[in-house]
């Protein structure tokens, strides 16, 4: 990767938030995008374990490694491999091409909207009435923001968000692209019991009269917290009453789906894929690995982790690590697994202690007969 200029040692430093050590002068242009194939001239970034104990074979001009890694090369030395990385990309990276403040000819933005100062809005966005959008707010092309919307200062909506009537958002909040927020939550009733009640409750009868599906009001709205990023094509339903909420700093990743009235506590990342059914709550700076589905009305504590494509069917306390479907203490599913594994070999050794098991039974009837007649000489 092409750096803008040319850095001294002593600048990646600096920025990094690492330790020179080494010649202050040693110039580079470009980061190796793989550490072993770098040429003069360029930095390599050696965090993981597994290429540090390669750093022989790295021909780069400088590297960044973490503490306690000796090179003859010069080097600097950080305490986070990736919250240096974080800054040196902040320093580098390129211009991203946004609307400038001022609303584009193309957006129909409602006369009784109040837009703060600053604020950017790009072609063809759509605004609802009473809608607030603060300071330095840029919206990209295609959103569709409905009624009695609130929007923090400093935030950034990707092209064609769609944020419904009554939903608030936080300061530095970001949208990527196709975020959904406010949609309705998926709620129906039947005048009469339905099939699935009747069997829930041991009735094996099915009627195929019509009970056809009556939509229940999705009244409520949603809240996202200060500093929340929400991901490409990810919906967040609105609640059936009250609010369905996004703690401040949570992360979640593209494709997700969170339902109607479930609560995300502060911090919590949650990764593609996964879908969080209604009236959940998940504590504060859990993570969710990706692919993962949760039941409705589950609890899950505060500093969790659930490991990719679980199924969360009842409550996880605080600091449980777990996976599996259902989701158990993590420990408990990987020995689980060996076992499964195991299956095969002990099928077959079952298969064989059996067949020994019918020749011993198989002369059981003789060994009696020795054994009465040994008696009987008595």
């Amino acid at each position: 990767m092409k750096l803008p200029k040319e850095f001294s040692l002593a600048e990646i430093a600096a920025v990094a938030g690492g330790t020179l050590e080494g010649p202050a002068d040693t110039k580079v242009d470009s980061v190796a995008l793989d550490p072993f194939n770098a040429k003069s001239g360029e930095l390599a970034l050696l965090f993981d374990p597994k290429l540090v104990k390669r750093i022989r074979d790295c021909k780069a001009s400088a590297v960044i490694v973490p503490k306690g890694v000796s090179t003859d090369l010069p080097k600097v030395v950080v305490e986070r491999p990736l919250l240096s990385l974080a800054r040196i990309l902040s320093a580098v990276k390129p211009k991203r091409f946004r609307p400038e403040p001022g609303i584009h000819p193309t957006a129909l933005i409602d006369p009784t909207c109040r837009l703060g100062d600053n604020v950017a809005v790009g072609p063809y966005v759509v605004v609802g009435p009473q809608t607030v959008i603060g300071n330095n707010t840029v919206i990209m092309a295609s959103c569709v923001i409905g009624g009695a919307v609130s929007i923090g200062q400093d935030c950034l909506l990707y092209p064609s968000c769609l944020i419904d009537d009554y939903v608030q958002i936080g300061n530095r909040v970001i949208l990527q692209q196709g975020a959904s927020l406010g949609s309705d939550g998926f709620g129906y009733v039947t005048e009469r019991p339905s099939n699935v009640e009747r069997r829930m409750a041991g009735v094996t009868e099915a009627s195929d009269e019509p009970n056809p599906l009556i939509k229940i009001p999705q009244i409520g709205t949603v809240i996202v917290e200060d500093d929340v990023e929400i991901g490409s094509y990810t919906t967040v339903d609105r609640a059936t009453m009250g609010a369905t909420t996004i703690g401040k700093g949570a992360k979640i990743d593209n494709q997700v789906m969170i339902a109607h009235n479930t609560r995300i506590g502060r911090e919590v990342i949650i990764i593609a894929q996964t879908a969080v059914a209604g009236s959940c709550v998940v504590g504060d700076r859990t993570v969710i690995a990706g692919c993962t589905g949760v039941k409705d009305h589950v609890k899950i504590g505060k500093d969790a982790i659930i490991e990719g494509m679980s199924g969360v069917l009842k409550d996880i306390p605080d600091g449980a690590l777990v996976s599996g479907v259902p989701a158990v203490p993590a420990r408990e599913f990987f020995t689980q697994l060996a076992h499964i594994n195991k299956l095969p070999q002990m099928f077959k050794e079952v298969r064989e202690l059996k067949r020994k098991l019918a020749e011993l039974e198989s002369l059981l009837p003789e060994c009696q007969l020795v054994k009465q007649g040994d008696n009987a000489g008595n």
